[in-house]
C-alpha cells in the first residue's frame, strides 16, 4: 500500500520562517511535488500538518554537516 501525500490550501500565505516550519516538512521527499501544486492550483498559502507523510524526513542536514561546511576565517581558523 502506497501513501499519496496530500497538502492542504491555507487561507493565507506563511510569511514567517517559524510557520513554515510548524506548517510544512521542508525535508519531505515529496515537498517539491506538494509545492508544484499549490502553485498550480493557485493556492496563497498550504500546509502538510495533516498528510501521513509528514514526519518523514530524508535530507536533513545534521549539526556536525554545519560544522565542517563552514568556510575557515582568513588565519585558517
Amino acid at each position: 500500500m502506497s501513501i499519496t501525500p496530500c497538502p492542504a490550501p491555507l487561507p493565507s500565505a506563511l510569511r514567517e520562517e517559524g510557520a513554515v516550519e510548524a506548517q510544512r516538512n521542508l525535508f519531505c521527499l515529496h515537498y517539491d511535488a506538494c509545492l508544484h501544486l499549490a502553485v498550480k492550483r493557485a493556492w496563497d498559502g498550504w500546509t502538510c500538518r495533516h498528510c501521513p507523510l509528514r514526519d518523514k524526513r530524508v535530507g536533513e542536514p545534521e549539526a556536525r554537516e554545519y560544522a565542517h561546511s563552514r568556510p575557515r576565517g582568513p588565519d585558517g581558523n
